[in-house]
C-alpha cells in the first residue's frame, strides 16, 4: 500500500513540474503573465506543425498584426501587397512605425505563405530574451501574456505571440538582433517629457473586435492626445494623468485620475474638454482602455 502511495506521490510530483512554465529573465517594468508549460508545448508544436504543412492553418485567425520591424521588409512583398488589410501605427518614443492587419483570414494566410517560406528546416521555438521583450513591450499597448514565442534561425528571430485561450496567432513580427537594438525604441526613463505615455487596453483582443474598431479606438486616443498636448504643452508643474473611457452601447464613462504636483486648473478644463467630446460607443459588451499621459515627468516605468 505504502508503495502505490509512493507511487502516486512520484507521478503527482512529476506531473506538476511539468505543468510549470520554464522561467525567464523580465525586466525591470514590464508586465509579463506566464502560461503553464502544457500551453506552451502545445503551442510549439502547433506553430512547428503549421510550418511544416502546406494545408496546415489551425494557428491563424482573421486579425493578425504584423509588427513594425517585419513589416519594413515585408510591405515591398508583391503578394502582401495584394492584401488590403489595415495599416496600423505605433508610437515609440518620438517615432511612428508602420506595421499592418489582416482582415479575414485569406489575408492572414497570404502573409503565413510568405512568412514560411522564410523559415528554412534549420530553426528552434524557445522563450524572449530581455532584449527582445524590451522591443516588444516598447512596441504593443497591452501587458504581454504567454505564449509568447521566438522562431530562431541563422538570419532573423522571430517574435509570435499567441491567445492563451485558443492558440490563434495574433502578433508576428521580427525581433531586432541584440546588437542592433536602437536605444530609442525601449523607453527612455532618464528624460522628463509631456506626452502620452500608453495606452492599455483591458480587454481581451476578442472582445474588441467584436465590440469596437480600430478606427473608433484610434479617434478616441488622437482626440484626447489634440487636447492634452495643447493644454499641458507648456505647464511648468509636473505630474501624470489617468483617462480611463469605459465604452458602452448606450453611454460612455469616463474616469480620471491624477498624481504628484499637476496643475489642477488646467486639469479641470482638460477634463471639461475631453467630457464635452463625442466618441463611439461600444457595439454590445464594454470596451475599457486607459491613456496614461505624463507632464514634466519621466515615465511610469521607473
Amino acid at each position: 500500500m505504502r508503495k502505490i502511495v509512493l507511487i502516486l506521490f512520484l507521478l503527482f510530483i512529476s506531473k506538476t513540474q511539468a505543468q510549470k512554465s520554464e522561467i525567464i529573465t523580465i525586466p525591470k517594468g514590464i508586465v509579463y503573465n506566464y502560461a503553464d508549460n502544457k500551453t506552451i508545448e502545445k503551442a510549439k508544436k502547433l506553430i512547428a506543425d503549421n510550418l511544416s504543412n502546406n494545408s496546415d492553418y489551425k494557428l491563424l485567425q482573421d486579425n493578425l498584426v504584423i509588427g513594425p520591424v517585419l513589416w519594413k521588409r515585408f510591405k515591398d512583398n508583391e503578394k502582401i501587397q495584394s492584401i488590403e488589410g489595415r495599416k496600423v501605427q505605433f508610437h515609440v518614443d518620438n517615432e511612428v512605425l508602420e506595421g499592418k492587419l489582416s482582415q479575414d483570414l485569406n489575408e492572414s494566410k497570404i502573409i503565413w505563405d510568405e512568412f514560411k517560406i522564410e523559415i528554412a528546416n534549420d530553426f528552434i521555438i524557445r522563450k524572449a530574451t530581455p532584449q527582445e521583450l524590451i522591443y516588444y513591450w516598447s512596441v504593443i499597448s497591452f501587458d504581454i501574456d504567454e505564449p509568447l514565442l521566438i522562431i530562431e534561425t541563422k538570419e532573423h528571430n522571430y517574435i509570435l505571440n499567441l491567445l492563451k485561450k485558443n492558440l490563434k496567432l495574433m502578433w508576428l513580427d521580427e525581433a531586432p538582433k541584440s546588437n542592433k537594438i536602437n536605444a530609442t525604441v525601449a523607453y527612455q526613463n532618464g528624460e522628463k517629457e509631456t506626452k502620452l505615455e500608453k495606452v492599455i487596453f483591458l480587454n481581451s483582443d476578442a472582445e474588441l473586435v467584436e465590440n469596437s474598431s480600430f478606427e473608433d479606438l484610434k479617434l478616441i486616443i488622437e482626440k484626447t492626445n489634440v487636447i492634452f498636448e495643447e493644454l499641458f504643452k507648456n505647464s511648468e508643474k509636473a505630474g501624470k494623468i489617468r483617462v480611463q473611457f469605459v465604452l458602452k452601447e448606450n453611454k460612455n464613462e469616463i474616469e480620471y485620475a491624477v498624481k504628484d504636483n499637476l496643475d489642477l486648473d488646467i486639469m479641470k478644463v482638460f477634463e471639461q474638454r475631453v467630457n464635452a467630446e463625442n466618441y463611439p460607443n461600444s457595439k454590445k459588451d464594454p470596451i475599457k482602455l486607459q491613456l496614461l499621459f505624463k507632464v514634466n515627468s519621466f515615465n511610469e516605468l521607473e
